[in-house]
């Protein structure tokens, strides 16, 4: 599996930058944007890569952020896989008690309804080898940070209930934010397909807020499920990182900028 990042936070010279997520995944030949970033990254970074816009048909969305969906506004694909409800009303309490607006842009909301939209509501093979997880079950109890609701009046709590990941038959997980949860992800996975492997994870974990004891629950769940390879980006935290890289040595751990293509 081939990934280019289009959208992430970390500063480059040569790319856009922005809170976002975006990556172009190419597996077995096929094509797929997996998220589109924010919506001011991914157009000029298609762009200096040389990559039409037109040519891409085909996109996983992980959840209805706006950091994750922005950027749709500019594609006009054949093909988008979504959970449901993806396009409901999303709002994060910070600490001082300001409110911040994450539904998906309108902009991006009228591309939804001009091509073929992929409603996955459970587990589900899209391509040969490839998979979306749908809706993913919290049956850890990890504490998955954010303080999240579906109304700016704090009345409606949110849990995300829209988001999935993608599987590979190669044991390559692919995430958008985690807010589910990573060990939740990898658990539902494992008992879905037992006979994949996964060990190598790319995308945001939502460590960013993590305390001490989140953190090595995590660091001891992957080395005991043998993840081999992490690709973090996006909301997973730089201490977060930095973290990981201490407890697991034995682990090859990576933070690719945009414009920047890897191979798993």
């Amino acid at each position: 599996m081939e990934i280019t990042v289009l959208a992430d936070h970390q500063e480059t010279k040569s790319f856009c930058s922005e809170f976002g997520l975006s990556l172009l995944i190419r597996d077995h030949g096929k094509s797929i944007l997996f998220d589109t970033g924010a919506g001011k990254a991914l157009t000029p970074n298609l762009r200096h890569l040389n990559i039409p816009a037109e040519s891409i048909s085909e996109v996983i969305l992980s959840h209805g952020h706006y950091d994750h969906t922005g950027g749709l506004a500019g594609l006009k694909p054949k093909l988008i896989h979504s959970c449901p409800n993806i396009t409901a009303s999303h709002f994060s309490r910070h600490e001082d008690g300001s409110m911040h607006r994450l539904t998906m842009p309108r902009e991006s909301q009228e591309v939804l309804e001009t091509t073929d939209l992929h409603l996955i509501a459970d587990f589900q093979e899209i391509a040969e080898g490839l998979y979306l997880t749908g809706p993913i079950p919290r049956i850890s109890g990890e504490d998955c940070g954010g303080d999240f609701y579906h109304d700016e009046a704090c009345t409606r709590p949110d849990t995300i209930q829209d988001e999935q990941a993608l599987l590979s038959a190669d044991g390559i997980l692919i995430t958008g934010c985690c807010h589910a949860g990573i060990l939740n992800t990898l658990m539902y996975c494992r008992e879905k397909h037992p006979e994949i492997r996964i060990q190598k994870i790319a995308g945001g974990l939502h460590l960013l807020h993590a305390n001490k004891e989140r953190l090595e629950r995590t660091a001891d769940f992957f080395r005991e499920t043998g993840i081999t390879t992490l690709c973090l980006l996006h909301c997973t935290g730089t201490d977060a990182i930095e973290f990981l890289k201490t407890a697991l040595p034995e682990c090859k751990i990576i933070s690719p900028h945009p414009g920047e293509t890897f191979s798993l």
